[in-house]
C-alpha cells in the first residue's frame, strides 16, 4: 500500500510505520477510498492504515508531489483557495499550471446498498501557457449520505475533520506513440505515408492496357497466318 503513497526512502519508512510488509501495494476500489479512507477521515474515524498522506495540491505541480517517480500516489487534501473549494467543473490552479476537467463527474454506486455514495471527475494538468500535460487526477468526493455519523463507539474520543476534505489519485499517462517523435518527424513520416497511399496515375493504366491489347492482337493474327496456312 505504501509504496504507492510514499516518497523514495520514505515510503520503507512509512511502509514500516503502517505494519505492512514490503513489496506491498495500495490498489483500493473508488468504493473502498470514499467508505473506507476519505469517511473515516471527514469523521475522524482511526483509517485501515496510514498510508494516504496530507498534501496542498494548490501548491505543488505533480511531479513536485511525494511519492513513487512517475507511479499513481494519494493524497488526502483540503481545498483552501475559492478554485479548489468550488469543485465540479472549474480549473484548479495548481503551482504554476492548473488542473483542468475532463468528462462529467460521475457518481460512485456502492455494490451492497446499490446507492451513490460519492462522486469521482477526472482533471488533466495543464502547463502555464495552456500546454498539456501527461499528468491525470482522479478526484473523489463523499455526497452528503454518505456522512452520516457512524456510532459512538467508532469515534474513539476524535474531532470530526471539516466535510471539505477530497481523496486524490494522481498518476502520469503513458505518452501516446503518436506523441514520442518530435514534430518534424512526425510530419515527415505523414507526408511519406500519404504518398505511398496515392493511386497510381492514369497514364500508366492506359499505357498497361495498349500493351495487353497489343500482345493479344499479335497472337490472333498469328493464329489466323496458321489457319490460313495449306
Amino acid at each position: 500500500m505504501v509504496a504507492a503513497a510514499a516518497a523514495g526512502g520514505g515510503a520503507g519508512l512509512r511502509m514500516v510505520q503502517a505494519g505492512l510488509p514490503i513489496g506491498f501495494r495500495f490498489r483500493p476500489t473508488d468504493e473502498e477510498l470514499l467508505l473506507h479512507y476519505l469517511r473515516r477521515k471527514v469523521l475522524g474515524c482511526p483509517l485501515p492504515a496510514d498510508v494516504i498522506p496530507v498534501a496542498d495540491l494548490a501548491r505543488l505541480r505533480p511531479w513536485d508531489l511525494p511519492g513513487d517517480g512517475d507511479g499513481e500516489r494519494y493524497f488526502f487534501h483540503l481545498p483552501a483557495t475559492s478554485c479548489w473549494r468550488r469543485g465540479g467543473g472549474g480549473s484548479r490552479a495548481a503551482g504554476d499550471g492548473v488542473w483542468r476537467a475532463s468528462g462529467k463527474e460521475t457518481l460512485v454506486v456502492a455494490p451492497r446498498c446499490k446507492r451513490p455514495v460519492g462522486a469521482k471527475r477526472t482533471l488533466v494538468f495543464f502547463h502555464r501557457g495552456g500546454a498539456r500535460s501527461d499528468w491525470a487526477m482522479h478526484e473523489y468526493r463523499l455526497l452528503p449520505a454518505a456522512t452520516n455519523p457512524p456510532p459512538p463507539h467508532h469515534m474513539s474520543g476524535r474531532t470530526p475533520e471539516p466535510s471539505g476534505w477530497v481523496v486524490c489519485r494522481i498518476f502520469k499517462r503513458p505518452t501516446p506513440a503518436h506523441r514520442r517523435s518530435p514534430p518534424r518527424i512526425r510530419a515527415a513520416t505523414a507526408r511519406r505515408r500519404s504518398a505511398d497511399d496515392m493511386p497510381s496515375s492514369p497514364s500508366s493504366c492506359v499505357t498497361e492496357a495498349r500493351e495487353n491489347g497489343g500482345e493479344e492482337e499479335e497472337e490472333s493474327s498469328s493464329y489466323s497466318a496458321a489457319s490460313n496456312f495449306p
